[in-house]
């Protein structure tokens, strides 16, 4: 009898809530308002050949890990790692609204469950937020969105949380971007504040450096969009100040407003024909660190002072990814190669470092892939994932400087396999 009753309470839940969502669905019609739901479930499992500098689970995989020998000189970190998740699950929902001020307004949100830090993994959060606004030669959208040296119109179709990375960047940050439109000619102009991807400094990585600064992080775009062309540049502009005040040898406090600018430029582009895609982007700049490329700055002490002086080491990096388009069979591959610019140039021994890879030369990736897509809702990936790291190691000099120098080269192998569910 209560299983009876059980299941008559749940047909008669379903279909009040399916009444109420024609309801809604009918009243927002009427009003000029619409909503849609989607996102997908791709579970993901990856097998590593050694250990690797990394993030969420070994998820978000930046570059092989340098060797770490024992005392019989064998290497710790040649060990093979095998991992299943489903932490980048997504759901967004498109808000239509009714023309606003004249232009053609809509709200997205949408959320995964990777976490903001590696503790948040299997919690839900906020991924993209914002208000987009579009007249008819003017576009203003307001909220947390991709970074802009992120490209989003190019970036690689690989099927892995890193999505290029330490190649291409992978950020997300608040912001105000407007856009004036001339036919094919597009300028952008972007003023963000970082959150989930934070600055590194004396503090560990935190968003207090920038706005210490008081200044936004500022890119600047030239586009063109054609029919089957799609080719950008841009500059990017952040300045951090890294300290507020320092301490002298008697442990008293100094007030200090010493900040730090940094600089990038990018090309970007993507071509299509009737079955294939190449895109393709290259940057070059100075602490792309909360960019999840390698870079930084160095921090050293000024000469009879208790302040300190700032000098960036940035990177060069190039990526293409090619596939095919249309079919149920999809083959494609990215490739990638990174520069550390600083590699080889000295560095003082009190001087302080923060970033990643100062201990690199450069690094490269070859991705090749196959997706399979019976349907448009259930499709399957077979990806291959080599990355080669060329490692220096640290050669002291005199007059208490010391340099990095190539020294050896490490390799991962990644092999991943993915079903993705989209709705």
């Amino acid at each position: 009898m209560k299983k009876v009753l059980l299941t008559i309470m749940s047909i008669g839940l379903a279909v009040q809530c399916s009444i109420a969502q024609t309801e809604i669905n009918n009243s927002a019609k009427e009003s000029g308002w619409s909503y849609k739901i989607q996102g997908f479930i791709d579970p993901q499992v990856h097998y590593d050949t050694r250990e690797i500098v990394s993030g969420r689970e070994e998820q978000m995989l930046f570059y092989p890990a340098p060797k770490n020998l024992d005392a019989d000189g064998n290497d710790l970190n040649a060990k093979g790692s095998l991992n299943m998740l489903t932490i980048t699950a997504r759901i967004g929902m498109k808000i239509n609204a009714p023309d606003m001020l004249g232009a053609k307004v809509f709200g997205y949100i949408e959320g995964d469950y990777t976490g903001s830090t590696n503790d948040g993994i299997n919690m839900l959060r906020l991924r993209h937020a914002y208000v987009d606004m579009k007249w008819d030669k003017d576009e203003l959208l307001v909220g947390q969105y991709w970074h802009p040296m992120v490209a989003h119109e190019v970036m690689p179709g690989t099927r892995p949380l890193n999505m290029g990375v330490p190649f291409h960047p992978y950020s997300r940050y608040v912001q105000t971007k407007y856009t004036r439109y001339f036919n094919k000619i597009e300028l952008n102009a972007i003023a963000a504040f970082q959150l989930d991807n934070k600055a590194v400094g004396p503090n560990g990585a935190s968003t207090e450096y920038l706005r210490n600064s008081c200044l936004p992080e500022l890119n600047a775009q030239l586009v063109y969009r054609g029919d089957n062309v799609y080719l950008g540049a841009m500059y990017n502009y952040v300045l951090i100040q890294p300290r507020t005040f320092t301490t002298d040898n008697l442990g008293a406090k100094h007030k200090t407003d010493t900040k730090i600018g940094s600089s990038a430029f990018s090309i970007f582009g993507k071509i299509l024909s009737e079955n294939l895609d190449f895109r393709f982007q290259a940057i070059y700049g100075d602490n792309f660190y909360e960019q999840c490329l390698i870079g930084g700055y160095i921090e050293t002490p000024k000469f009879n002072s208790s302040d300190y002086s700032y000098k960036n080491f940035g990177t060069t990096t190039i990526w293409a990814d090619f596939s095919k388009r249309t079919g149920v069979c999809r083959p494609g591959i990215f490739v990638g190669f990174g520069k550390n610019n600083s590699f080889g140039d000295d560095f003082d021994n009190s001087e302080m470092i923060y970033g990643r890879g100062i201990d690199i030369n450069n690094l490269y990736r070859i991705q090749p892939r196959i997706g399979f897509y019976p349907t448009k809702a259930l499709n399957f990936f077979v990806e291959y994932e080599l990355t080669t790291v060329d490692y220096g190691k640290r050669v002291d000099k005199m007059n208490n400087l010391y340099y990095y120098e190539s020294d050896y080269k490490v390799s991962n192998s990644r092999f991943i396999m993915a079903v993705v569910f989209n709705f």
